[in-house]
C-alpha cells in the first residue's frame, strides 16, 4: 500500500521563493493604484497577491519617504526603523567616499581605514549639528561588530 503523504520538498524544487520588490517596482505599483486600478487587478498586472498590493498601499508614505531621501530606487528594502539621522547622513557620505576610493583604485582600503573615516565624518557632522544625535557613541575593537 502506498503512502498518502507526498515526499518532503527537496531544496531547489518547486518551493515558491519569496519575491522582494525594489523601491522602483513599489512606486510603479503605487502609480497604477493611484490611476484607479483595483487591488486584485493591480496584483495580476504585477504578478503579486492582492494582500501584497494592499501592504504596499498601506506603507506608501514610508516607501515614498525612502525615495525622497535619495535612497537608491533599485534598493530592495525601505528602511522603516527609527535611526539616528546623523548616522544615516554619515553612511551616505561614507558610501560616496568608498566609491571614490574604489574608483581611484586606492590599495589601503581596509576595515580600519573605513571605520576611521566613518568616525571622522560622524564627528564632523556632530559638530555641525550638536543636538542632532541622541544615540551614544560606540567605539569597539576592530574585530567586534556592534
Amino acid at each position: 500500500m502506498s503512502s498518502k503523504r507526498s515526499a518532503p520538498p527537496t531544496p531547489g524544487s518547486s518551493e515558491k521563493k519569496r519575491k522582494v520588490l525594489s523601491l522602483a517596482e513599489k512606486i510603479d505599483v503605487l502609480a497604477v493604484i493611484d490611476s484607479g486600478l483595483g487591488w486584485s487587478a493591480t496584483g495580476k498586472k504585477f504578478g503579486l497577491h492582492e494582500a501584497t498590493v494592499r501592504t504596499i498601499w498601506k506603507t506608501r508614505e514610508k516607501i515614498r519617504q525612502s525615495v525622497r531621501e535619495s535612497a537608491d530606487v533599485s534598493s530592495k528594502v525601505a528602511s522603516v526603523s527609527r535611526r539616528d539621522p546623523l548616522l544615516e547622513k554619515m553612511e551616505k557620505i561614507l558610501n560616496r567616499w568608498i566609491s571614490e576610493q574604489v574608483d581611484q583604485r586606492k590599495s589601503n582600503m581596509d576595515g580600519v581605514a573605513i571605520r576611521e573615516k566613518a568616525r571622522s565624518i560622524y564627528d564632523h557632522l556632530a559638530e555641525k549639528e550638536p543636538s542632532g544625535s541622541s544615540l551614544p557613541r560606540v567605539y569597539c575593537q576592530p574585530w567586534v561588530v556592534p
